[in-house]
Order: structure tokens, then C-alpha cells, then sequence
């Protein structure tokens, strides 16, 4: 398989951007075989203190071999705080949208699936228009994939992640649309949703209450909460070369039920 690396400068997204601290490096995974219409942006997890290998390139190839056309984003973490990473993420999928057409889904894990919810719930917020002139619907997101996201900012929340990612001291200095659950609208786009029972670094209870909020909108959503497993399985199977207690078949189902849910919106 042909994979493409690019490194984007701040220029490439917005002049406007300070500069970042981390380097921003988006790398491409071109479809194999038929091409779907699809094309996904992956955004993988490490509680906005870095962004982890093995729920990116692994995730992203499974998606090529599957026909669609993937990208995996390292977008900017700590020191940098929001809205940097959420207007990369956006400049990304807008970027995408221009160069390939067709619809565009946006695949998040743990942060990365707190990052994919922003895109879901906030494509329209002004932020994106104001710092790099994007209209709303090129921000937006055809469905989101989200993988034991972190959503709540309240009880069952990973505190530590929305303290590094926004820098408040105090949980109540977090922008409430920040917690998913709060921002949910009618205009959010299709999603597909799966975490473990036993997850103890992301309860399972951040995906029932970003499902709860799509359920109260009216947004179609499938979801997944498979009894056993860890935090941070990504495919759960060896391709992601997690621990041995990180691959699991049963898990694993979710990546094939993903692409079915897809080919049927």
C-alpha cells in the first residue's frame, strides 16, 4: 500500500494560527481495490497530551483495505489548548471534502473521539468561519465514528483530559458545550458509537450519555457496548498491537459492523 505523509504548516490552515507548539502532520492512506464514496479523517486518542500510534495508522490501513480512502490527523496537543486542535480537525475534513468529494466521516478513540464529537456537535460554531473562513457545511462531518469517547465533563468524566485541553484549573471554568452531552442538536450528522463495560479509564457511561443526547435530538445512531475490555482497544486484534488483553474477537466485531452501518446511510 502507498502511504503519503504531509506535514501542514500553520499556513497551510490559517495565517491567522499562533504557532504551534507540536508539529501538525496529517498522513494519507489511499484506497485499495473499488473505492468507496467514502473517505474518513481518523483522530486518534492520548488524552490531549499526545496522539497514539496504534489508533491511527492501524485503524486508518484497515479502512483503505476496505476501499475508503483514509487519513490519519496528529493534530496539535498540550501545551496547545483549544480551539487549536478542533480548527485543525476542521481545516482537515474541509481539506479532504475539496480534494476528494463524495461524504467524509470523521473516526475518533478516547480524546480523538472527544475531537470527532466537537466536529459533530460544533461544525457550526463560529470559531471555524472566524479563524480560517470556512463555511459550516464544509466543516461538516457526513457521520461520525466514535470509539469509548470521552464526552461528559461531569460525573464519569476524564477530568484530566478537558483540564489539559482547555487549561482550566477548576472543572467549571470547562465550556459546557465542551461536554458532548450538552451540544447534541437535531443537525448533528448519522453516528456510530461502541465502548467496553469494563472500561476504566473512559466509562462506559460517556457513550450512553452522548447516545442518550443524539436519542433526545433525533439523530440516528448505532451503538455497541460490548460487555469486557480495556480501555484503548482500537480494532482489538493484533493489527494494533495492543496488550494481550487489548485484542479480543468479540470486540473486534465492531470494525466490520462499522463499514456495514456506512454502506447503508
Amino acid at each position: 500500500m502507498t502511504v503519503r505523509t504531509r506535514v501542514w504548516s500553520r499556513w497551510e490552515l490559517d495565517p491567522r494560527l499562533p504557532e504551534a507548539a507540536t508539529e501538525l502532520r496529517m498522513t494519507e492512506f489511499p484506497a485499495a481495490g473499488e473505492e468507496s464514496e467514502w473517505s474518513v479523517l481518523l483522530l486518534p486518542g492520548g488524552a490531549y497530551r499526545m496522539t497514539a500510534p496504534r489508533e491511527g495508522a492501524p485503524v486508518a490501513a484497515a479502512f483503505a483495505a476496505a476501499g475508503i480512502h483514509a487519513w490519519v490527523l496528529d493534530y496539535s496537543v498540550a501545551p496547545d489548548r483549544w480551539p487549536r486542535p478542533f480548527l485543525e480537525a476542521g481545516a482537515a475534513l474541509a481539506r479532504i471534502r475539496r480534494g476528494r468529494g463524495g461524504r467524509v466521516a470523521v473516526c475518533g478513540f478516547s480524546a480523538g473521539g472527544h475531537l470527532a464529537g466537537c466536529l459533530a456537535n460544533l461544525w457550526g460554531s463560529p470559531v471555524l468561519e472566524e479563524r480560517l473562513g470556512l463555511r459550516p457545511a464544509e466543516a461538516r462531518p457526513d457521520a461520525v465514528i466514535l470509539g469509548y469517547p470521552v464526552v461528559t465533563a461531569g460525573a464519569f468524566g476524564a477530568a484530566d483530559c478537558f483540564r489539559t485541553l482547555t487549561g482550566a484549573d477548576d472543572m467549571a471554568e470547562i465550556p459546557p458545550e465542551l461536554s458532548l452531552e450538552n451540544s447534541v442538536t437535531a443537525g448533528n450528522p448519522p453516528a456510530f458509537l461502541w465502548c467496553t463495560g469494563t472500561d476504566d479509564r473512559v466509562p462506559a457511561e460517556n457513550t450512553l450519555l452522548y447516545a442518550a443526547a443524539l436519542r433526545r435530538a433525533g439523530v440516528p445512531f448505532e451503538l455497541h457496548l460490548y460487555p469486557d475490555g480495556p480501555h484503548a482497544m482500537a480494532l482489538a486484534d493484533r493489527r494494533t498491537q495492543g496488550r494481550p488483553e487489548q485484542q479480543d474477537p468479540h470486540v473486534a466485531t465492531w470494525f466490520p459492523l462499522c463499514l456495514e452501518w456506512l454502506k447503508g446511510l
